[in-house]
């Protein structure tokens, strides 16, 4: 029975913000603690897809113990379904068949953004009580993907633009991430580092802080330093990475949901009561 399975590489160990208040629940998952034991996706793999060789009962298995330790169990994640442009879907809406963002303001829905160097992006709006999450890989963050989120909040949820904190997550720095010549020229000058190779290195974090403040985000309301948003390739041990791993790679994820108006997480007394001990406080990071 997979529930019976030890953990893989050590306790769940979640990276979170001082920046979102607590009427939110968050969290940017790393890879320990799960039961995949492909090398490549080992050990809390949270997606599955016919290209890869982790099942879909072990990452279902993954995302139960990810929503135990993080307490929004049993409710289960509204995984993105990316497509790596910039569409953006409010819950309550009919649901597109792929988007790279979504947003709500109804309490106890989870939303999250897969990423394994792409960069997952929460939003938070504390006074109009929304959330929001986005995939924004170099693609979606040139097509505005991140900008695209606030303009949804604001527009569809009523926020207002300087209210709405944002948290970048796990994602490829800099220092390991490269485009072609034509590619890395579309992006700002400030964002592009001249490498001795012949591709250019890009700064994914940097130009989606930029697109936010462009969009309105006062800059103290964007958190993307290194405690909530270290190289994903540079951490072999903590993250997967396509850049490093290559084609079978696995997949970690940023979430956010609202808590309800006394606080709690999703789910029952009954249901928290069924947390394991190690899974009821958060690793320290």
């Amino acid at each position: 029975m997979l529930r019976a399975l030890p953990p893989v590489g050590g306790a769940i160990r979640l990276l979170t913000s001082s920046l979102i208040p607590e009427c939110f629940g968050h969290g940017f998952s790393t890879r320990g603690g799960g039961v995949s034991r492909v090398p490549a996706l080992s050990s809390l793999n949270l997606f599955s897809s016919p290209r890869r060789r982790d099942s879909a009962a072990l990452v279902q298995e993954n995302r139960r113990r990810l929503a135990l330790h993080a307490g929004f169990y049993p409710r289960p994640l509204q995984m993105l379904k990316v497509e790596h442009r910039g569409r953006v879907w409010v819950l309550g809406k009919a649901e597109p068949e792929r988007y790279d963002a979504a947003v709500t303001d109804r309490p106890g829905r989870v939303l999250a953004a897969p990423g394994a160097d792409c960069v997952p992006v929460l939003f938070a709006d504390p006074v109009a009580k929304a959330v929001g999450v986005a995939h924004a890989g170099w693609r979606g963050t040139l097509l505005g993907v991140a900008a695209a989120t606030v303009a949804a909040m604001t527009t569809e949820l009523g926020c207002a633009r300087a209210d709405i904190l944002v948290v970048l997550g796990p994602s490829v720095g800099p220092c390991c991430f490269a485009l072609e010549p034509e590619q890395a020229a579309r992006f700002r000058p400030d964002c592009v580092r001249r490498a001795q190779g012949r591709r250019p290195n890009v700064d994914l974090r940097l130009a989606n802080r930029r697109q936010l403040e462009e969009a309105g985000i006062p800059p103290h309301h964007i958190q993307d330093d290194s405690s909530v948003a270290p190289c994903t390739a540079c951490h072999p041990r903590d993250f997967f990475s396509h850049v490093r791993d290559g084609a079978e790679f696995g997949t970690q994820a940023g979430f956010v949901w609202i808590k309800d108006e006394a606080g709690a997480p999703p789910g029952s007394a009954r249901e928290a009561s069924e947390r394991p001990s190690s899974a009821r406080s958060r690793s320290p990071e």
